[in-house]
């Protein structure tokens, strides 16, 4: 009797159980290895869980789930469920019509005309951080992109000033729930080892903490009468349009946090990547600085940071080459198929984003560092997906391309970076990040 279900190759034996263990620390080295030896799409089926997996890094497949039928694709329950615990029901975890009603009250404050009147709080922050920069400096950009994206989301979305101390503690708290997390989802059954060392518990009241911060800033805008116009304001203010009741604290807390995460966590890695690939690229710094030259006085403006530049070619390129989501999951609704292969309903989907952007099929020289590649009429099409793709693509691309353009352009019209890394030691969380980038500044 044939099976009802035709996987794709499936990943057994020794190899599996490496997987499972070493996947725990390296999942992009597992991964990798897998569809090396696997191909572009392969399955792993876990006895110990009774889930199967689906592991992808081809183009079609990947448009497939995200665009084609995702109608059948909810976030997996290691989004929704697993780190939903932690870091409560907003954007990032939520799925089907609660999601859709929450997209729909937040997208308006990230369209580009609301972006582009954020330019001149962006640049105040950032001229605050880089006053500090000296020639012959050393300096840890990986800590310093991070406390300068964390204070640019706040001005920029909260209009709030927050304690360092604050900004440093929810650092620290989004780190760790990372890390526990990343430890439940990668090998389940250390999770009830976790539980009995009640490391669970302990994590939940650090996202406890976390959300009590953002409470906070929540709790100091309801006592002002000052109106900000911000998009905290729009989100106070905002009402559903079934019932015309406002979200509730709990919902905003929600979504601040995420919007918090989501919007310093991915762009600050992201511009570690770029600067570090910078570094290692002299004849792209040459041609960076030319363009911020030949910009004049249209430079920092929103219409010369959001077209198509060498500058945007930069930051796409260090995104392919190291992408902050380095994997995008779904879980099945119902039984489905895409060419050869079929699987059942709860079936998860990894969609394998880092190794997708490193693809030979697509990419020539895929492991190069070549920004003139996204000058490419065809850029668009490229299988290429640092914000994701379909209805739930990113919220906050066009805020996230601006700032770190912004970033780019105001530190290399007046510093260098000589990194002291040639290599760079990535960790795989929710995103992908690196420890540090130590190096020293040197003016032009």
């Amino acid at each position: 009797m044939a099976p009802e279900f035709n996987y794709p190759t499936e990943i057994k034996g020794t190899r599996k159980l490496y997987s499972l263990f070493k996947g725990l620390k390296n999942p992009l080295e597992v991964i990798t290895g897998n569809h090396k030896m696997a191909g572009d799409t392969y399955c792993i089926k876990s006895s110990l869980t009774h889930k199967n997996f689906i592991f992808s890094q081809d183009k079609e497949f990947t448009e497939y789930i995200l665009k084609q039928n995702h109608k059948n694709y909810y976030k997996s329950e290691i989004q929704s469920i697993t780190l939903g615990k932690y870091l409560g029901n907003g954007l990032l975890t939520n799925n089907g019509k609660d999601w859709l009603k929450q997209r729909r009250l937040i997208q308006p404050g990230f369209s580009k005309a609301k972006i582009s009147n954020l330019v001149s709080i962006m640049e105040e922050e950032i001229d605050k951080a880089f006053q500090s920069f000296r020639p012959e400096q050393d300096v840890d950009l990986y800590d310093f992109f991070h406390k300068l994206a964390f204070n640019i989301v706040a001005k920029t979305l909260f209009s709030s000033d927050i304690d360092e101390n604050r900004i440093k503690e929810l650092g620290k708290i989004i780190t760790e729930v990372q890390e526990v997390f990343a430890k439940e989802v990668r090998l389940p059954f250390y999770s009830q080892i976790l539980k009995f060392l009640g490391v669970l518990d302990r994590t939940l009241e650090k996202s406890e903490r976390g959300k009590a911060i953002i409470q906070e800033v929540l709790d100091k805008r309801r006592n002002t009468t000052e109106e900000k116009n911000d998009l905290l304001d729009m989100l106070i203010q905002t009402r559903y349009e079934d019932t015309q009741l406002p979200m509730s604290d709990e919902q905003l807390v929600d979504e601040m946090l995420i919007l918090f995460i989501a919007g310093h966590e991915t762009t600050a890695n992201a511009l570690t990547f770029i600067f570090f690939e910078i570094s290692q690229n002299p004849d792209a710094e040459k041609k960076l600085k030319k363009e911020i030259a030949d910009e004049e006085e249209m430079v920092f403006t929103s219409d010369s940071l959001m077209k198509k530049s060498f500058t945007s070619n930069i930051i796409k390129e260090a995104m392919r080459l190291h992408s902050p989501a380095w994997a995008i999951d779904r879980q099945a609704l119902e039984n489905d198929s895409f060419k050869k292969y079929s699987w059942p309903k709860d079936t998860l989907i990894i969609l394998y984003i880092s190794g997708l952007h490193r693809n030979p099929k697509y990419w020539k020289d895929p492991n190069s560092f070549i920004p003139e590649r996204f000058d490419d009429e065809n850029a668009k099409n490229f299988a290429y997906y640092p914000f994701g793709s379909g209805p739930r693509l990113c919220i906050g691309e066009h805020f996230a391309m601006m700032e770190m353009a912004l970033i780019v352009r105001k530190f290399y019209k007046k510093f260098s970076f000589i990194s002291y890394q040639k290599e760079l030691d990535k960790k795989a969380l929710v995103t992908l990040r690196t420890t540090s980038l130590k190096g020293k500044l040197s003016a032009i």
